[in-house]
């Protein structure tokens, strides 16, 4: 196999063992076919902890760290009667897709991983994905959105998979939140020109007129401006009372700012990706008071995760970082699951595995569509303080508030 020489190559006697395993496909008792006794199976991930989106790294960390501990806890991942445990390697891509590949090819062919774990956003998951199906190693992301992910290969992938939400999902909802208030439904999109700025932009611009809205002004920058004192300008002039915004946080951050000072205050502002982690606030403070996101609907209640979805809101508050490690912790899980479900490391037979997923998860109950993606509840959820309660669908007390009370002087 292409992919075992590939490893050989790198790690030399202990891939041996691992490589027998993979040729054996887990079948049969004879421990020459498994990995040696008390080896740990590695899974891997480039995430961002430095960078633009370094808000996200760590929160993507401890989800992945904890899906490990729970693994391990239970006494590993059991190959031909022997148990395993797993360890979990972590590289910093500094929040640049151009070293997100180099790093997921050291890890499988370096560091031996028998899977590779996500990233965050089109533009760092894209690459990685890239590398798994090229080295027949499954991977399971999480925390970019479905369609720019799926849009990364035309021609379906093989051995990645993802679990979010679609872009269709995110102009559903913005609209349908937005029907809900007093607007003049005259809207500004803010959109960086990444992935899945392009996407959502361009979605959100089309079906304006069909669900009754006018896009009064547009604005288009790259991930990295800082400046967008005529981009707001242009926006109070045409009138623009919803702002439906994708950036990445520290431009939202800049945006905000700029808003507020030059005394822009639309009824509904909503930032996505900008706002999906708790850092949004953190820098903001007051500023941050009412905007909305669409984000991961209440996580599942099912009882086998209600001990975890307890734990990790009692650590990460009433906010998206909660969801995004229970989000990147089902991700983790499904890995893990498929290749105690396989009984091996065979990536073809851990691929195998993650197909046939049918399984309640904290991100919902997973069922992956023909295109390898799983699409998860989506809902708008406002800032209040330092928490971020979902506001569409109604769930709970907390309600719609406008105008974005934050911007006002």
């Amino acid at each position: 196999m292409q992919k075992s020489t590939k490893i050989l190559a790198a790690l030399g006697v202990t891939a041996l063992a691992l490589a027998g395993c993979q040729a054996g496909g887990g079948g049969g008792g004879d421990a020459t076919e498994g990995p040696s006794t008390g080896d740990a199976i590695k899974i891997g991930a480039s995430i961002p902890l430095t960078g633009g989106l370094a808000s996200f790294g760590p929160i993507i960390e401890a989800g992945y760290q904890a899906a490990v501990d729970d693994v391990n806890a239970d006494g590993g991942i059991v190959i031909d009667g022997v148990s395993h445990p797993v360890e979990l390697v972590l590289l910093d891509n500094e929040t640049d897709p151009n070293k997100v590949a180099d790093q997921a090819r050291t890890l499988v062919l370096n560091d031996g991983v028998a899977g590779l774990l996500g990233s965050v956003t089109p533009g760092l998951t894209i690459p990685a994905s890239n590398v798994a199906d090229l080295e027949g190693v499954p991977m399971v992301s999480t925390l970019t959105p479905n369609g720019a992910w799926a849009g990364g290969n035309p021609d379906g992938w093989q051995y990645a998979w993802n679990l979010f939400m679609d872009e269709q999902q995110f102009s559903d909802i913005v609209y349908a939140t937005a029907d809900t208030a007093d607007t003049d439904k005259k809207v500004v999109i803010f959109a960086d020109t990444e992935e899945d700025g392009v996407a959502t932009g361009g979605l959100w611009e089309a079906e304006a007129p069909g669900k009754g809205y006018e896009v009064v002004y547009r604005a288009d920058n790259p991930a990295g401006t800082t400046d967008f004192t005529a981009d707001i300008n242009a926006a109070k002039a045409a009138g623009a009372d919803i702002l439906l915004a994708i950036l990445i946080p520290p431009d939202a951050f800049a945006l905000w700012e700029q808003m507020k000072a030059l005394e822009y205050v639309p009824d509904l502002a909503f930032c996505l990706k900008c706002s999906s982690s708790a850092a949004f606030q953190a820098v903001l403070g007051d500023t941050a008071e009412a905007t909305s996101n669409v984000y991961l609907a209440n996580p599942s209640t099912a009882p086998e995760w209600a001990d975890l979805t307890a734990k990790v809101i009692g650590e990460y508050g009433q906010n998206v970082d909660a969801s995004s490690v229970l989000a990147a912790y089902s991700a983790a899980r499904i890995l893990l699951d498929g290749i105690a479900a396989a009984g091996s490391t065979d990536g073809a037979a851990v691929n195998d595995a993650i197909g046939a997923t049918d399984k309640e998860y904290p991100i919902g109950h997973v069922k992956f569509r023909a295109d390898h993606s799983f699409p998860a509840d989506a809902a708008t959820l406002q800032w209040f303080g330092n928490a971020q309660l979902q506001v569409f669908p109604a769930d709970g007390e907390a309600q719609l508030v406008t105008p974005v009370v934050g911007l006002q002087q």
